[in-house]
């Protein structure tokens, strides 16, 4: 092997480490705003499914203090075993159903304060706009308006996905219990 030979070798190397270089030097210099945009990763690989979502949602629904306890607000024992059960025979049918029910509600809330400019009525008022106009008219607050933005993104993809299995049983139960939550608080608050 002659010199030159030698550094087309060592060119070569250099050049096939250039990528993965590259690659390590964008997430060191981007590393707080992947901080940021973690939570809206979603990977799926077969059986293997890696979602931040309903992770984000449960920590921010911990920063929001607890309704007062109200009977008149929390699910019956029957809805509760109801939605279990549903919960466990398919999970993205109950995430629709609890889904279906908080958008109702955050309608209903943020009824009094859209101009009939945005919507003729309620039922045809986005879920966007109407957590928008809760959030303008300080009903809400901004943990909380992030909280029903997470429950509304993982309601969509529920809605929009193509395979069925995408839920499990644990997800839906946990996207339950933080729409319970929220549509208490919300109820609450209006």
């Amino acid at each position: 092997m002659d010199g030159y030979q030698f550094v087309a070798a060592m060119f070569q190397s250099l050049v096939s480490l250039a990528w993965p270089a590259a690659a390590v030097a964008c997430v060191w210099l981007f590393r707080e705003k992947l901080n940021t945009l973690l939570p809206f990763l979603r990977m799926k690989y077969r059986d293997f499914d890696v979602s931040f979502r309903l992770d984000q949602a449960e920590k921010e629904a911990a920063l929001i203090p607890p309704p007062p306890p109200s009977p008149d607000l929390e699910p019956t024992p029957e809805e509760k075993s109801r939605f279990e059960k549903v919960a466990e025979h398919s999970p993205r049918a109950a995430i629709l159903e609890k889904r279906a029910e908080l958008e109702q509600v955050v309608k209903t809330a943020a009824e009094p304060y859209v101009s009939t400019s945005i919507a003729k009525s309620w039922k045809t008022l986005p879920l966007t706009s109407a957590i928008r106009a809760l959030r303008q008219q300080n009903v809400i607050d901004e943990k909380t308006s992030a909280l029903l933005d997470d429950l509304r993104v993982i309601g969509n993809r529920a809605a929009h996905s193509q395979d069925g299995n995408e839920f499990s049983k644990d997800e839906a139960l946990r996207f339950g219990k933080l729409t319970d939550d929220i549509t208490g608080l919300i109820r609450l608050l209006s």
